[in-house]
């Protein structure tokens, strides 16, 4: 290779530093305004209206964290999650695969892998704080429709309706104690009247006596029916939303948790990017003098003979 030669190749390769270098602190700039431009993007993006709460409000208790968990799966939003975690999942395994690669290589060796590995991290903290962000709107709107549905809960208790429905519900209760009195006593005479003479429709009361009760246990014991329980101790409506309400105060905790990891990892790669741009800018001589990388005039004196 003659001395014009070598001088391009040279060139090249400085050419090449300097887009490295100019991408890297592109790199920097985006990774630090990274976390707010995401959340704008999570905002125009989220696609999940709640079931109202009025409906919530027909259903039993029990059941209401299941119809918003059912609603919420059904929505366009849980399939962008989904399709987010599928992607952080693909990209965390090429991380492990660059790390894996670099693990022997010195700090001056494969550029290019590292380069990728901090451009692979940045994407990887794009769809995570994504995913965070969803996450976050969505568990902002399960909250306020637990509190909607404990608000009107409370209204519904203390309002005089709801004591006509319970007046109303008394006097159903003692007309139903009223019948089974004289269920038992009709089905006693049948019974017992005339032991030396069967009686075929005594046969079959007793048996539709028997489904009866039978039916009335499937009907307590159905899910619909039963009461909201918390540790295996039965709770009223209110508490039992008031409890999914603190869960989800618990899960908001968690979520900042995460918000304040990734802001973290962002620094990190943001620090990795930025290690990468000085090396490329500046190299180090044996005994470690740091000198730039600037063209010199003897570097250039043989283009001109």
């Amino acid at each position: 290779m003659n001395k014009v030669q070598k001088g391009n190749a040279v060139d090249n390769a400085k050419a090449k530093n300097r887009m490295a270098t100019l991408y890297l602190m592109m790199l920097c700039v985006f990774i630090t305004v990274m976390l707010t431009t995401v959340k704008v993007h999570a905002n125009s993006n989220n696609h999940w209206q709640p079931v109202a709460s009025e409906t919530l409000l027909k259903l039993p208790a029990n059941l209401i964290e299941k119809r918003i968990q059912q609603d919420f799966e059904m929505s366009p939003l849980a399939n962008q999650l989904l399709s987010l975690e599928s992607n952080i999942v693909d990209k965390g395994d090429k991380i492990k695969a660059l790390q894996s690669l670099l693990t022997d290589a010195s700090a001056n060796e494969m550029t290019e892998e590292r380069v990728s590995l901090v451009q692979i991290k940045s994407s990887y903290l794009d769809d995570m704080q994504l995913s965070q962000s969803l996450r976050q709107d969505a568990l902002n709107k399960k909250q306020y429709l637990y509190e909607d549905v404990l608000r009107k809960l409370f209204h519904q208790q203390n309002s005089s309706a709801n004591l006509d429905m319970q007046k109303l519900r008394a006097k159903q209760e003692e007309a139903k104690q009223r019948m089974d009195r004289v269920i038992a006593q009709v089905d006693a005479t049948l019974l017992n009247d005339r032991l030396d003479k069967k009686s075929p429709y005594a046969d079959e009361f007793a048996m539709n006596l028997g489904k009866i009760e039978q039916l009335k246990k499937a009907i307590s014991q159905h899910q619909s029916s039963l009461a909201p329980t918390i540790d295996g101790v039965e709770v009223s409506a209110q508490e039992y939303v008031r409890q999914l309400l603190m869960q989800a105060a618990s899960d908001q905790s968690l979520l900042d948790q995460e918000a304040l990891m990734i802001s973290y990892m962002a620094k990190l790669v943001a620090l990795d990017a930025q290690s990468i741009e000085f090396r490329l800018a500046y190299e180090e001589t044996e005994d470690g003098v740091v000198i730039n990388n600037f063209t010199k005039p003897n570097q250039a004196a043989d283009l001109f003979f």
